[in-house]
């Protein structure tokens, strides 16, 4: 398996209608960077001659070759078999990050501030790994662990509370 960590492609989610309920439109907009094809393909083609050097071809290894529909017809051009099955097959293996873009209040492509509160609307957070501003190089699990904490924090150093006296 090959894939891109930092791809260049852009996707949207957008509201549908006005109703909560509503499903939104989520376009991932996969591949549409020509580069972000081409490092898939390139990875691709290493793994290839990984797996038909002596020691591993000796185990019985062998390359998936079904084409996705469309893509047989390329079987004899190795390099256009692997970009049409890229573009056929392709699909998120990470967990997706950064629809509710976190950064100062100013910017204009943010959805929370640095305390992860929602621009525009009071007593609302978004605590999880849409807030980051940018994909990782690993795992979300623990950067977004790491946010929950530091938002416990925040919302623990905001609230006041009186005390009683009995």
């Amino acid at each position: 398996m090959s894939q891109i960590l930092h791809p260049k492609s852009r996707g949207t989610v957008r509201l549908r209608t006005i109703n909560p309920y509503d499903f939104p439109d989520v376009d991932p907009n996969y591949m549409d960077d020509p580069q972000d094809v081409k490092y898939v393909v390139e990875g691709l083609k290493t793994c290839i001659k990984i797996l038909t050097a002596p020691p591993v071809a000796k185990v019985g290894a062998k390359m998936f070759t079904t084409a996705f529909p469309g893509c047989d017809r390329f079987v004899d051009d190795i390099e256009m078999f692997i970009q049409c099955n890229v573009k056929a097959a392709v699909m998120s293996v990470s967990h997706p990050a950064g629809t509710a873009k976190m950064g100062q209040p100013h910017d204009p492509t943010t959805v929370v501030d640095p305390e992860l509160r929602v621009k525009s609307i009071s007593s609302l957070r978004v605590i999880d790994a849409s807030v980051m501003p940018t994909i990782i190089w690993g795992n979300t699990n623990i950067p977004t662990i790491m946010i929950a904490e530091k938002a416990s924090d925040m919302i623990k150093g905001s609230i006041t509370c009186e005390r009683r006296h009995r």
